[in-house]
């Protein structure tokens, strides 16, 4: 960070989650909040390192077909508790049906982030994938629908 104050210029590219930005993945909470995490921090950072001509965009990819998803790769409990059918079968679904069938290309990928790096004005947030609009749609419904159906005890608050 020094060196980039010092130049007055720089891009930070932090690669979160599309389960960073829509949490709605059953069994993989801990995943999901550290990317909440990335998601949060860029955001702060962007507006932090503004003034010095510093950019900081963080990434949410979707799926991508890598060994991610691999049973070697990913951990799942070792004793799960049974009676949370919707996380174990979110499990099962991510690691049998999704793994080896992501639709994005992580090359794909790259050259994408690479084109990013040399726009002058990049964005705060960048979805990456063919699904990741979905995903961003998805949650904007949802969450404008809370807002406007608990609007009266939002506002109850006001003197």
């Amino acid at each position: 960070m020094p060196y980039l104050r010092e130049q007055q210029s720089g891009k930070i590219f932090n690669i979160s989650s599309i389960s960073g930005y829509a949490g709605n993945f059953p069994g993989w909470g801990v995943y999901c909040s550290t990317k909440f995490a990335v998601a949060g921090f860029t955001e702060a950072l962007a507006e932090e390192v503004k003034a010095f001509g510093i950019h900081a965009t963080v990434v949410y990819p979707g799926y991508f077909r890598t060994d991610f998803l691999a049973k070697d790769s990913v951990k799942i409990p070792q004793n799960p508790i049974p009676v949370y059918e919707a996380a174990r079968s979110s499990e099962q679904a991510h690691l049998d049906e999704i793994n080896g069938n992501q639709p994005n290309d992580p090359v794909k990928a790259t050259e994408a982030l690479i084109r990013l790096s040399r726009e002058q004005n990049p964005p705060v947030h960048f979805l990456l994938g063919i699904e990741t609009n979905e995903f961003l749609n998805k949650k904007f419904k949802a969450m404008t629908k809370d807002a406007e159906n608990w609007k009266e005890l939002t506002e109850s608050t006001a003197l």
